[in-house]
Order: structure tokens, then sequence, then C-alpha cells
């Protein structure tokens, strides 16, 4: 078997320098430690803790006069500042490459280029980046991020110092054609990452084997063993050589080693050991026996259960042990003793302090919380999942405000903000501890173990469902309604005819007129005019609302939707009452009422009235009725016309008085007459004597 190491592989330059800075730190016995991982290597980290350079997760973790050691991957501006502002002393071991990589954004975005990073959104270099770049910086990880960039005139292009080359070319090419403009292209890919690339895209064509050996979550560690897999069939990713077996290298002759820019050169040297002494046969032999390292999880039987826990045998040759706080959170020792029973079979992962002469220490909770911690990262990025999670507390900030909920999420612990419990304000969370409530997956980020959850999306949608079905049941309810009242008017309209009387309700006193219901759903309008014979009646002198009428239909206008009722056709005329008992040639004392131009107009009787025309006022010819009469005034008259039909009487005051005048002359003449005749007898008397 034959083992070629890449010609570029292990510790770059900006690693070894940081890598150099912490252990200097540890050996003065400097009192700090590094703000997130120095590099992405878990055994170094673990090996610099040992030496008292622990890895904190915030600036709020150090104390004043603590050294923070800045780690390869750079900090933003603002990072800078609050660690001063503590009181602390920096270190700073960010790779010169990064270094660089910063300043080009920012100097970019000074210049007025539109600063646009390409490289992995959550890897902690392009995020330090983008800080430096300014808030209008924008990632693009893939060739179909370049949607969300902004058409602008001017591009800033950074790259990240481990990004891919080949990837890089593909997507500036990409970002080139669809969004064209002027472009300043910073080629920040530092040369060990390009050397290392080239040297395992050459090593994995000449072997049957490769094995890629660095962090997990090492970014550059995982494109070098994305582009050997594209050039050898069979290509591996290790961590440490624990992890190497005679399967993975069975029946190959040719096996080629290579390394990220953040593993250390004894790795390497390990990896290279066991498979030089590698003894395909034994190994083969002893394949039932388990090579154990932290982190690495493993499947065994419970054998036993003592106050100090549950005692384990998975394969390996000392037996595990998971302390009762490692199997559950939520159960005590004695609850766990009377569920667990010699022979459940459990998954727990191998944690630090294990020794080959004791037994090997054990966690069910982290192999779970890693499970579940898998399960989640496999939300992309940008998206969202539903999920259901449980309250289990309330969190503050040191202010001793509430900023959120601490939430069980797919057996991880999660964070939902405050704003996005509810869609108002919610004064008083202690009502959610315990609760189960749906949520959905917004952010996942793994390397802060971080995970957050809202509500809002999902209760805007279930509002908006509520508001959209009760539009639409209200819209049917209308609908029918409608229906059913057109159903009802039609047959309403059906049932009445016109000059035929009804019986209706009124349902609703207008100062026009009475609203008659006729029928179900039909309702007609009896207008003033149509009240009483007696014009100066009104609506609410007739008739209050419930009260029944009766009425005729005058007229039905089916396509405008009116019914012209009248209930004074369903009464007897007064007029015609009061003006039969009147003929022509009638002499009567009538008073005047009103004066037109045209004539007078007179009452003969309540209800009565008639008409004397201005040539009809007086013998003579007069130039207006008010030259001889004045309202108030009775005279005689004498009814000339009648035509009840119409309802007008015409009568004549001049008449009366012409034959008053008549009558005088007459009675006059026929005095004289006898007088005449007597005086002649008298002188034919006289005359005879």
């Amino acid at each position: 078997m034959e083992i070629k190491v890449a010609e570029h592989c292990g510790f770059c330059y900006g690693v070894k320098r940081a890598v150099a800075l912490a252990q200097k730190a540890a050996t003065d016995r400097v009192q700090g430690a590094t703000l997130g991982p120095l590099i992405h290597n878990p055994q170094l980290i673990a090996e610099l803790a040992s030496k008292g350079i622990a890895c904190k997760d915030s600036l709020e973790q150090f104390a004043p006069g603590e050294t923070v050691i800045f780690r390869s991957h750079g900090e933003g501006p603002e990072t800078y500042a609050q660690a001063e502002k503590q009181g602390l002393t920096i270190l700073d071991a960010t790779c010169p490459n990064v270094r660089l990589a910063q300043q080009k954004a920012a100097q970019a975005a000074a210049d007025g280029y539109f600063p646009v990073i390409v490289g992995e959104k959550n890897h902690p270099e392009v995020k330090s980046i983008l800080k430096w770049a300014g808030k209008n910086a924008i990632c693009v990880e893939c060739i179909k991020d370049i949607s969300y960039v902004p058409r602008q005139e001017r591009y800033g292009v950074i790259i990240q110092t481990t990004f891919e080359l080949q990837k890089f070319n593909d997507i500036l090419q990409a970002l080139q054609e669809q969004r064209p403009g002027e472009y300043r292209v910073e080629r920040t890919i530092c040369l060990a990452t390009a050397q290392r690339q080239q040297a395992a895209v050459k090593l994995a064509a000449e072997s049957d084997a490769v094995i890629v050996i660095g962090g997990r979550n090492s970014a550059n560690t995982r494109h070098l063993f994305e582009l050997v897999q594209k050039h050898c069939r069979q290509a591996y990713h290790i961590e440490t050589a624990s992890e190497l077996s005679s399967d993975m290298l069975r029946g190959c002759n040719k096996i080629g080693i290579t390394a990220g820019a953040s593993t250390p050169d004894r790795l390497i040297k390990e990896a290279i050991l066991v498979m030089e002494n590698m003894d395909f046969e034994s190994m083969l032999n002893e394949s039932m026996e388990v090579e154990v390292y932290p982190g690495k999880v493993v499947n065994g039987t419970v054998i036993q259960l003592d106050k100090d826990g549950v005692y384990v045998s998975f394969g390996y040759r000392h037996d595990g042990l998971i302390p009762y706080s490692e199997w559950s959170q939520t159960e005590s020792a004695e609850e766990l003793q009377n569920s667990i029973k010699v022979g459940d079979e459990v998954e727990a992962k191998v944690v630090p302090g294990s020794t080959k002469s004791d037994f090997v220490r054990l966690s069910k909770i982290k192999a779970e919380r890693d499970a579940a911690w898998k399960n989640v990262a496999e939300l992309p990025e940008g998206e969202k999942r539903p999920a259901t999670v449980k309250v289990l507390r309330i969190i503050k900030n040191k202010a001793k405000n509430i900023v959120g909920l601490a939430v069980a999420v797919e057996g991880v612990e999660g964070f939902m903000p405050a704003s996005h419990v509810e869609l108002r304000r919610v004064e008083d969370f202690t009502g959610y501890i315990g609760k189960e409530l749906e949520a959905e997956i917004i952010e996942v980020d793994l390397e802060k173990k971080r995970i957050v959850v809202s509500r809002r999306d999902l209760l805007r949608a279930e509002a908006e469902a509520k508001r959209k079905a009760y539009k639409e049941a209200k819209e049917a309810r209308i609908a029918a309604a409608k229906e059913a009242r057109a159903a009802a008017e039609e047959a309403a309209y059906n049932s009445v005819e016109e000059g035929k009387v009804y019986t209706g309700k009124v349902v609703k006193v207008a100062e026009f007129g009475l609203f008659v219901e006729i029928g179900e759903g039909l309702v007609g309008l009896v207008h003033n005019t149509e009240l009483s014979w007696d014009r100066s009646v009104k609506a609410a002198d007739v008739a209050k609302e419930g009260d029944e009428v009766t009425v005729l239909v005058k007229s039905i206008d089916r396509e405008n939707k009116r019914v012209a009722l009248s209930i004074k056709a369903t009464l007897e005329d007064p007029w015609k009452v009061e003006a039969s008992q009147f003929h022509i040639g009638d002499i009567l004392d009538v008073e005047v009422v009103r004066l037109l131009a045209f004539g007078a107009i007179v009452k003969l009787s309540d209800k009565v009235e008639g008409l004397v025309h201005i040539s009809e006022i007086a013998p003579e010819r007069i130039d207006a009725p008010s030259d001889v009469l004045e309202v108030g005034q009775v005279v005689k008259a004498e009814i000339i016309k009648m035509d009840l039909d119409s309802k007008k009487i015409g009568l004549s005051i001049s008449k009366v008085k012409r034959d008053a005048e008549k009558n005088e002359f007459r009675s006059y003449m026929g005095s004289k007459k006898s007088h005449l005749s007597q005086n002649l007898s008298e002188q034919l008397e006289s005359l005879e004597k």
C-alpha cells in the first residue's frame, strides 16, 4: 500500500499564527479565552482548553481586565469597540488574509461600490467581512442568490478566503451577466487555500482512495472533501485517525492524504502512522472492537444501574457509564431507576473525561441533542419550517427585561423573541410556561447552536384564514338572504295585482309617506298625496309602525322594484259626498278664502270649494278680484257650473246681483201698472159723467 500526502495541506500561515498566539498565551498563563472557536478544529480547541485557554461565546462572559483572543476568522468593528469599552485586553489572531478581505470590503463601500461578498452566509469569516462592508452589503453563496442583489451602477466583489475558486468564478460570471455594471473584483481567496484545492484535485486523480482530515465544521476542509469526491470514487472525511477502518482502504493500493488549513500536523502524522501499521487481517478479526474518542456516538445495551448512573456495554474493552443527569433533564434518579431496564438499547455520545483505564463516560442527552441538531440543520437558508414547541422558561436580559421564551423544539432548546409570541403585545408570559405552541423555525446557526422560532406568520395566516372564512360565510349568508328576498319578492309580486285592495303592515313612517308591506318581502309606498282626501294630513297622523292599513295597488314597476299604494283610493271622496247636495241654480252664502289673478276661491262647505271667475264677480268689468272682494268676506253666489268628476264648481256673484235687480224691476213695474190702471178708470168714469 502506497501512502501519498498532498503537496500542500494542513496548517496555513494564518492558522499557524493564530495557534501560536493562543499557545503562547497559555504558556504565559494569561487570564483569558478565545471569542468563539479559534479555528475550526475540535481537537485543538479541546487542547487549548486543557491548557487554560477556553472558548467563550460572547464578550459578556469576560470579566474586566481579562484577555480576549479574536479568532482567525476575524470580528466586526463593533466587537473591537465593545471589548475596549469593557476594559478587555485584545489579542488579535485574525488571519492576515481575512484582515485584507475586511479592508477591501470597507474600502469598496467607502469608494461607492455596492459590496457583494461571495462565500458561505453562516461562516464567521463572511459575517465579519459583512460587518466591515457596512449595512448595505450582501452575501452571495450560490448563483440563485444573485436574484437578491439590488441593481447598482458599481459593484465591489470580495471572496471568502477559503471559498472554492471554481465556484467563485462561476458565480462572478453569472453575477456580471445578470447585474451589468462597473466591477471591482478583489480576489481575496488566500494562496494557501488555492494551493490546497489544486493539490487535492491532483492527488485525487492519482489515488484509489483519499482521506481528508479536518474538523467537520471547517469550511475549507469541506470544500476539499467536495473537490476530492468529484475526482475519486472512494473519499472519506475524518477528524482524527481513530475514525479510520480497514473497510475504507480494503482493495486500495494508492492512498492519498490531504488536510484542511485548520488541521494540525500531528493529526496528519497520526493518520499516516495508523495506516502504515494497519494489519487488515487483524483489524478484520477485531471488527467488533470499537474505537472511542470524545464526540463519537455509540450504540449500547444497559447492563447495570447503581447510584452513579447507568452502565452500558457497547463493544469496547471498557464499559460506558451514563450519569443520570446525562440520561434525562426532566426525570430524577429515582424515577429513572424505576423506568430503565437491563437490556434496554441506548444511543449515547462519548464525552471528555473518559480514560482507557476507567469507564467510558457517555451522555444520552448530548447524543439526542446532536441528533436533533442534525435534523434541525437540514433547514435550507432563508426558509422556514413548522414545528411544535414547548415553552420551558422566560428569558430576561441583564436589565431584567423580558426578551423572549426558551422553548423545546425537536429535541433542542430554541429561542422565541417576545415580539414573536403573539401579534399583540404580551404583558405577562407566565401563562405560557409548559404550554405547547405551533410555531415556525425561522433561523438556525449551527456554529452558535442557536435556533430561533416564531409564531407571527402562523398567527397572521390563521387570522387571515379566519377573516377570509368569516367574509366568505358572510357573503354566503348575504347571497342566500338576497336569493330568499328575491324569491319572496317574486312570489309577492305574483300575488298582487294593480287595482286591487290589500291589507298591509306599516314598516316605516317617513316625511313623504308610509312604507307598507303587503306581501312577504314586498313593500310599497303610500305617498303623502295618497294618504287622505284632506291634503293637510301627514303620514304620522295616519298610522305608526306596526299598524295595519288598507291600501289599493295603484301601479307595479317590476323593473325598478317600486309599488305605488293608496289609502285615499279606498275611502269615499268626502268632496263628492258634500258636493252632491249642491245643484246648479242654488244661491249660497259663500266665504272668500283666496284671491287669484283670474278669480276668487270660495268655500261652500267644510270640504267643498268653488271658483268665481273674474268675469262673474261684478256686472261691470274689473281689473282684479281684489278691487271688489277681500279674503274672509261672505257674499251670495249662484252655482252656474258643476263637474263632480273633475271636482269643479263654478259660481257667479254678478248673476245674483243681476237677478236681484231684475226681480226688483219686475216688482217695480208691477206696482206701476196697477197705479196706472186705477187712474185710467177714474179718468174714464169721470169722462162718462
